[in-house]
């Protein structure tokens, strides 16, 4: 009886790409805000917010585009630090954190509280999984 044995050698998981991180943190931080707006609109909450002499609701469209636009810019700006300078992970969080809590401003021009609460946590909910998420995708 022969007792050795063939192994194979473990393949290996091929790393998640930069690219493929930040498709999937658009898709998670699209998702949330999604799901935040749409739970109020279940609670009859107006996401108004004052624009100009009026007002402006904020719609299904807007919410959806602008996490995919904030995620790739941010992931287009951590790329260009990463390679332009020693620190870019570092410099990126930095001006990723400024530019999240001056996000905050936006919903101060809600129409009602209700409506700048919902805002907020839409903003602190997409602003969560951008920074945390391209950051952690590349500390990884």
């Amino acid at each position: 009886m022969n007792n050795l044995t063939q192994t194979r050698p473990e393949q290996e998981t091929p790393a998640a790409t930069p690219r493929s991180a930040d498709a999937k943190v658009v898709v998670v931080a699209t998702a949330l805000a999604v799901v935040v707006w749409a739970a109020a609109k279940v609670a009859g909450i107006d996401l108004e917010v004052r624009s100009g002499s009026g007002t402006t609701e904020v719609a299904l469209g807007s919410v959806i585009v602008t996490p995919i636009v904030v995620v790739l810019a941010a992931a287009a700006l951590l790329r260009l630090l990463g390679r332009r300078t020693e620190s870019g992970l570092r410099t990126w969080t930095v001006v990723a954190v400024v530019a999240w809590a001056l996000s905050f401003l936006g919903p101060l021009a809600a129409t009602s509280l209700g409506a700048g609460l919902v805002l907020a946590t839409m903003h602190l909910a997409v602003g969560a999984v951008v920074v945390g998420g391209l950051r952690l995708a590349r500390v990884a």
